[in-house]
């Protein structure tokens, strides 16, 4: 099968063997029965909450938080865990939102339900859905996609050989109030969402609740029309059709975080018909149109693994042989234009961030609420997008960082009576930012105030990538100033005379104090290392924009009093301030390496002993985690110049999954059929993360060097790359064969000058008078 494309030869059974398509805003899942096949609908602003719940129960709490605070730091200061989490549960305060599904199209047909042949593909350069089957009877083929540029889901139904057909479509929703009004050639579906999830104080039992006062909840609509060459017998049912198209928009009055849901069902179903007759009056344009749109990013860049194949063999297949032979080069080019394709797909301009689930989830009570985890998982999904040339695809995460941090000042100024902003564990399209729990919760759920700091990293990089001062100066560096000035005040002297964090947390991990599991504890190498990151970008941030602020040179004297990663007595790279053993040596976060990656602090040319140390402690996480985690390992053995690490932990990522219906959230990782990420259960972190760490193996661009095939495994003897992104402004290609470079090309602003490593070697590389540079290869 061609590289970018998903094939299968038989209809979708379950949710993640389905095609996804999307536009950013409005999402759907292909299923490719023929007799009865079922494309479900999200709108991207469908979640539980309101405005009213992005703080919490921050508003109605009697809790003093900078008292609560104090009470955690005296008695960690004593050594007293089982106080400190207890006074750290006063601090908790509620749940993040949940995503919601809307809708779903059903489009049946009348006929023999079992086709002799079948074959789905989902063709990642155009974005297309294509299934085509027989029949004794007929041959008949159904096409769909989203359009950016027309805002709706299209689907065309025809028959290219034998008798017309008869059939129906039908509209419906798995939420209980949703109202559906169906007439000869057009449906409407009107649904409130749920105003909240509320959750069993110390269980994990969840249930949907249901306000009806004006503002409480998201109100979304889905506007359908019907077309055919048939004879109309009743709603959307026809007969003697040869051709249908079925046109699908959808309509919310989510407007921002700030600003409570209007409720005008009516005003909502005017935008919603009135997009779907737009995209209908355009007929057979309609296609070329998206395909134009979408190709217009996806062609950007390309990478292709020296392979070639048979263009009949399934997804399926290609996972099963990547597995069984050995060869996992076509599987990977597939994964890693997969990503791409999910980018676009997924988070494109005027759209929200991509969630844990992307924008696709069929589910009331997703897992995690399908929410905006901050401690690695939506950082995860941005990691791979300005280095495949997506830039305006980042824009979604960075306009909500905006908001967020305007809508976060309120949880550091009332909960903790510092300056700034900061968001905890986990957030939602309202901006919620306090920490999680009911004051039941383990605190390495709750008290991790680090999210802004990491998601600044995403602003630094797109500094980074874009070398766009005016972008630095008016929308980052607010962003950044008000997290460096949240930092800056969380940080406390200890007893040894450096600053330090308390209190502070390894996310999700847990240490053992003698027979005592915890993970509450002081300056943590994940909080130092982020904070380290953070400040020392403010600092070249302001010198670059020429600014005289006091927080910079505040900053800069903290700077000096943070302490770097230390090595362990068993030479890893500690995770714990005072190397306290782990209560789960094989965990699957690995925030103590944030320094090698996302971060640029910790890297071969001048940090051996401390890149040695990151190695072994990935030696003793072992092989084992979640589809994320390894997705994290992979770029994380690249970093480390480990080509051999960074392949093995490939090949466990591309494992195909064993138990399809394990619900997870613990089991085997791999890929599903569709190639969803497994957590387990679905999680698509891991689909952006892995599309990262590939490129990471052939082409890095931190630390201020440009790395060509860094950790190039031998298995990957001949390949190319077109259009990737490097920070410092430019774009490369590059091609190698038996595993040494034989032609790169830089491009990029005339006169810059880069410095390249190639083959051992480090040079200045300058841009010619033509905006391109053909670099020598020794």
């Amino acid at each position: 099968m061609s590289a970018e494309r998903l094939a299968a030869g038989r209809p979708a059974e379950r949710w993640t063997e389905a095609w996804p398509l999307g536009n950013g805003r409005l999402g759907s899942m292909v299923f490719g029965t023929p007799h009865r096949s079922r494309f479900q609908l999200n709108d991207d602003t469908c979640w539980t909450g309101s405005p009213a719940s992005a703080h919490g129960r921050l508003s109605h709490a009697s809790v003093d938080g900078p008292a609560a605070l104090a009470r955690v730091r005296s008695a960690l200061a004593a050594g007293d865990v089982a106080a400190a989490t207890a006074a750290e549960q006063d601090l908790q305060l509620g749940w993040s939102q949940a995503y919601q599904p809307l809708a779903d199209v059903w489009v049946e047909s009348d006929g023999d339900r079992e086709p002799r042949t079948l074959e789905r593909i989902l063709d990642l350069p155009t974005a297309t859905s294509t299934t085509t089957w027989t029949t004794p009877a007929q041959s008949a083929r159904e096409v769909s996609w989203v359009s950016a540029p027309d805002g709706v889901l299209v689907i065309e139904r025809e028959v290219t050989r034998g008798a017309p057909f008869s059939g129906r479509v039908l509209l419906d929703t798995p939420h209980e109030d949703g109202t559906v009004r169906a007439g000869a050639a057009d449906a409407t579906i009107t649904v409130r969402m749920p105003s909240d999830i509320s959750r069993e104080a110390g269980s994990k039992t969840e249930h949907a609740l249901h306000d009806p006062a004006p503002g409480a909840a998201v109100t979304a609509v889905v506007a359908l029309l019907l077309e055919h060459d048939g004879v109309s017998t009743g709603a959307l049912a026809f007969a003697g059709a040869r051709r249908i198209r079925i046109v699908v928009a959808t309509a919310t009055d989510f407007v921002g975080m700030r600003i409570a849901p209007h409720g005008d069902a009516s005003r909502l179903l005017a935008e919603a018909s009135a997009r779907s007759a737009a995209a209908l009056a355009r007929g057979d344009a309609l296609h070329a149109r998206h395909v134009a749109d979408h190709r217009a990013l996806y062609d950007r860049m390309s990478l292709h693994l020296g392979t070639s194949g048979s263009a009949s063999v399934s997804t399926a297949e290609l996972l099963r042989g990547a597995a069984e032979d050995g060869d996992e080069r076509r599987l990977a080019e597939t994964v890693f234009a997969f990503g791409r394709y999910l980018t676009i797909a997924g988070s494109r301009a005027g759209s929200g961030p991509l969630n844990l689930q992307g924008i696709w989830n069929d589910k009331l009570l997703p897992p995690w609420r399908g929410n905006y985890t901050t401690n690695i998982n939506l950082q995860m999904n941005y990691w791979p997008t300005e280095a495949v040339n997506l830039a305006e695809c980042h824009e979604p995460l960075l306009e909500w960082l905006g908001d967020l941090a305007e809508r976060s000042a309120r949880t550091a100024r009332e909960l903790y009576g510092l300056p700034g902003w900061t968001v905890h564990h986990n957030s939602d399209i309202w901006g919620f930012s306090v920490p999680v729990g009911d004051g039941t919760f383990d605190p390495v759920w709750s008290m991790w105030p680090m999210g802004g700091a990491w998601l600044c990293r995403h602003l630094w990089d797109r500094w980074l990538f874009s070398q766009d001062l005016e972008e630095l100066r008016d929308r980052s560096w607010p962003i950044l100033r008000g997290a460096a000035a949240f930092v800056l005040d969380w940080l406390v002297e200890l007893d040894d005379g450096t600053l330090g964090t308390m209190p502070s947390t390894s996310p999700e991990n847990h240490f053992l104090v003698g027979a005592v599991r915890t993970g509450l504890t002081v300056s943590t190498t994940a909080d130092l290392a982020m904070i380290r990151d953070l400040l020392t970008n403010v600092v070249s941030a302001a010198e670059m924009l020429g600014l005289d602020d006091p927080l910079v040179a505040r900053a800069a004297r903290a700077l000096s009093r943070i302490p770097r990663e230390h090595i362990t007595g068993e030479g890893l790279l500690a995770e714990w301030y005072d190397d306290s053993p782990d209560a789960e040596p094989h965990h699957r976060h690995q925030s103590h390496l944030y320094g090698v990656l996302p971060g640029d602090a910790v890297v071969p040319w001048t940090e051996a002993e401390l890149c040695r140390a990151a190695a072994r402690s990935l030696d003793v996480r072992g092989r084992d985690t979640t589809g994320w985690s390894l997705a994290w390992r992979v770029g994380l053995r690249a970093r480390l110049r480990d080509a051999v690490g960074a392949h093995a932990a490939l090949r466990d990522f591309l494992a195909p999954v064993r138990e399809p219906d394990d619900p997870g959230p613990s089991g085997q990782a791999g890929l599903y059929a569709n190639l969803f990420c497994a957590h387990p259960p679905f999680q698509i972190d891991g689909n952006f993360g892995i599309t990262a760490a590939i490129l990471e193996m052939i082409v890095q661009s931190h630390g201020g060097r440009i790395a060509i095939l860094p950790a190039l495994p031998a298995q990957w003897p001949s390949g190319r790359v077109r259009g990737a992104r490097v920070r410092g402004g430019a774009e490369i290609d590059l091609d190698w064969r038996h595993g040494v470079p034989t032609s790169l090309t830089l491009r990029g602003g005339i006169g810059t000058v880069h410095t390249v490593e190639m083959r051992g070697e480090v040079t200045r590389v300058a841009i010619g008078p033509s905006g391109s540079t053909d670099v020598p290869i020794r």
